[in-house]
């Protein structure tokens, strides 16, 4: 049998070009085109040349990463962290705070016109609407993961684009509270005899104070326990310990925040937002487009414990909030009975399934004319058909995910709703989530 050589095929080499970036996409990526193909760039700025190589090819688009700079964008800035440079936490410190949040107003409306059909040249004419605050120091919430790596307990965030564990000591994007806290809850950690029972910790900072809650796979023993308890109680911080079910160890049980001189009770596994001052912000910009008066009757759609329905319960004739999960309900209604002097709504809270259409006989029944909604990021689909049937003379879309935002507010056009505004929320400064707001009003 005769055997012929075949020669092995060597795979062509990545491209290199040089290219002068025009604009930044909402992930933080510089944009170029090159011969009619949109090539996205980590790490470039608008106004940047750069010597770039693909790092992927498609039929309308690459990605590239910069091989050189020829020069460098005003926008570009020193990042605060350190470890910034492999931690997964953050994207955006290069970036100047200003580029990074009309960035993110640019990518939400140029998706709302392209997949909602609006044209938002009312919009437009007037100066993008972007809540923000600080952008450092914000976060006042986070969960830290733990591995042990060569013998060494890991205390800190994913790796960018990897399960790698980056061990940090400080984190300047939490508040400061918890950001002094992680050294010295490192060397705690590290004192632990059964360092292989350990999941992951979460930190909360709120107006009742810090709490810490450890999730465990293994029973931990009575010495390892007495050292958490010890380093709570040192440091003044409300202990829990997560097994099988939650339990508390040391300091306060009551957890709240404050809004609008309303006190908000929570337990330490429900959600609340993560950055205090814009969603101080973001409730005041709610209340105010939706413009509530003593005769007005309002839907909140996925409640949660009241966050939203009882700073518009001080405001309006009734409050009806929709929420899935139970245990939220009724937090809801012991926050309502907690504030009651302050509110002036008849207010009441239900369990209902938003993603269930039979369950929705439980509110759409009744009569609302202004609703508001803050779904999760798989955005609420079917409750805007449901929205639609009510008619509401106004609507408020809270939205971490704008392409469930823009499927949603198409539904909404359709039935001859129009957007009448449109936010960005920094609720996450340095990365590339895009937090938003929109007001829909029904024409005529």
């Amino acid at each position: 049998m005769v055997n012929f050589y075949t020669p092995t095929k060597r795979k062509p080499a990545p491209q290199k070009l040089t290219l002068t970036v025009s604009g930044l996409d909402a992930f933080g990526h510089g944009v170029a085109n090159h011969k009619g193909k949109t090539i996205f760039i980590k790490s470039a700025l608008p106004n940047e040349t750069v010597d770039i190589q693909l790092t992927e090819d498609k039929r309308n688009y690459a990605k590239a990463k910069v091989i050189k700079y020829h020069n460098q964008s005003t926008d570009r800035v020193t990042p605060q962290c350190s470890y910034y440079q492999k931690c997964g936490g953050c994207e955006l410190q290069h970036i100047a705070t200003p580029l990074q949040q009309h960035a993110k107003y640019d990518a939400l409306i140029k998706l709302l016109q392209k997949e909602s059909g609006a044209s938002l040249e009312h919009v437009l004419d007037k100066p993008p609407i972007i809540i923000a605050d600080q952008p450092y120091h914000y976060r006042r919430r986070a969960r830290l993961a733990i591995n042990i790596i060569k013998g060494e307990l890991c205390i800190g965030f994913r790796q960018a684009e990897s399960n790698q564990i980056i061990n940090i000591e400080y984190c300047p994007v939490l508040v400061q509270q918890l950001d002094e806290l992680l050294s010295p809850l490192q060397n705690c950690l590290r004192k632990i005899k059964q360092t292989k029972a350990l999941g992951h910790v979460e930190l909360i900072c709120v107006d009742s104070g810090t709490i810490l809650v450890l999730r465990h796979t293994q029973p931990l023993t009575q010495a390892d326990t007495e050292l958490l308890k010890q380093f709570a109680e040192n440091n003044h911080i409300s202990l829990y310990l997560h097994g099988t079910k939650l339990v508390h160890i040391s300091g306060n049980s009551e957890h709240y925040y404050l809004i609008n001189q309303l006190k908000l009770t929570f337990s330490p596994l429900d959600f609340i937002q993560v950055n205090n001052k814009i969603n101080q912000k973001m409730i005041a910009q709610a209340l105010n487009w939706l413009n509530l008066k003593t005769t007005d009757k309002v839907l909140d759609l996925f409640c949660g414990m009241g966050n939203f329905s009882l700073p518009m319960a001080t405001l309006c004739q009734s409050v009806t909030g929709i929420e899935g999960i139970d245990a939220l309900v009724e937090k809801a209604k012991f926050n309502t009975i907690l504030n009651k002097n302050n509110l002036c709504a008849n207010t009441n809270f239900y369990t209902s399934n938003l993603e269930d259409n039979q369950q929705f006989s439980q509110w759409n029944q009744s009569v609302f004319n202004k609703v508001l909604l803050d779904p999760a990021r798989a955005g609420a689909l079917n409750v805007t058909t449901e929205i639609i049937k009510i008619a509401p003379a106004k609507v408020v879309y809270i939205s971490c995910n704008p392409a469930t935002l823009a499927r949603d507010c198409k539904q909404f056009i359709e039935a001859g709703y129009q957007i009448a505004q449109v936010a960005i929320l920094d609720m996450f400064p340095q990365t590339k989530h895009i937090e938003s707001m929109l007001l829909l009003t029904k024409s005529g």
